[in-house]
């Protein structure tokens, strides 16, 4: 007796796990038309009815209850008796929930949990702690942007024009040191299932490298042979301007005494 009543607690167990309901996760993105299939099923199909959550969405019983939408899907939804299928246009996060649905007054063990998602946001990069500046010991730069209606995301970081690399989080920290020093820019990149975005680059501790001696001494001769070229452009203007000045005035001078003569 006691065998047989542990055969059959082991096969109500086995019953138990093989009829749980199997979730599957599914994402679309917003604005985007979901489709949902059943099971497949032996028999002709003659009743469907789907579930949102625990509410009517759809239903169908041939001779009995004609094609009927329920609540906000009507206008944007579609079920096909024939096949089961049912179809959910311009998806919005307001619809992410669990889809059920009961084919020949048999409940399905596949349940849909749809989750409608929008594209990544424009990411900024920001240094934090606000202090931070180009003298600070280390730093930590934050690929900032509102992810809560993105679904999951993942975050890369880019050095310059290298290769993207990715990160666990959000979050990376900088040291200070020469070879940060050298980068230029740092970028960051979120992605998730539809749609990815760049930041612009950024870097509070890159330093544009000095002039070395010699590129300043060859400024500086350029500069002082300029100004000279200058001062001597100027003061042949002035010596040309003075001749030209004396000279008609000893023309005049000289028109003068002739008629002073001829009196």
């Amino acid at each position: 007796m006691e065998t047989s009543a542990a055969f059959w607690l082991l096969a109500v167990l086995l019953l138990v796990g093989f009829t749980q309901a199997q979730t599957v996760e599914e994402y679309i993105r917003v604005g985007e038309t979901l489709q949902l299939s059943p099971q497949p099923v032996s028999e002709q199909i003659y009743s469907v009815v789907w579930k949102y959550g625990k509410y009517l969405l759809a239903e169908w019983a041939k001779d009995q209850i004609p094609l009927t939408y329920y609540s906000k899907f009507k206008g944007r939804t579609t079920l096909n008796s024939d096949t089961g299928v049912l179809e959910i246009g311009d998806m919005t996060a307001a619809d992410n929930e669990v889809y059920t649905v009961e084919i020949n007054n048999q409940v399905q063990s596949r349940v849909h949990k749809i989750m409608a998602i929008e594209d990544v946001p424009q990411p900024e990069v920001e240094v934090k702690p606000l202090s931070c500046s180009s003298t600070s010991e280390r730093c930590k730069l934050v690929c900032e942007g509102d992810v809560s209606k993105a679904g999951p995301v993942e975050y890369f970081w880019k050095k310059d024009d290298g290769e993207w690399a990715r990160s666990e989080g959000n979050t990376v920290e900088i040291i200070n040191d020469e070879e940060t020093r050298r980068v230029e820019t740092f970028s960051c990149r979120i992605k998730n299932r539809f749609s990815e975005k760049e930041s612009n680059p950024s870097n509070v501790f890159y330093r544009i490298k000095p002039a070395n001696s010699d590129d300043l001494h060859c400024g500086l001769w350029v500069t002082t042979l300029g100004a000279v070229m200058r001062s001597l452009a100027i003061l042949a203007l002035f010596v040309v301007v003075v001749y030209f000045l004396c000279q008609k005035l000893q023309t005049g001078c000289k028109c003068r005494k002739s008629d002073d003569d001829a009196v």
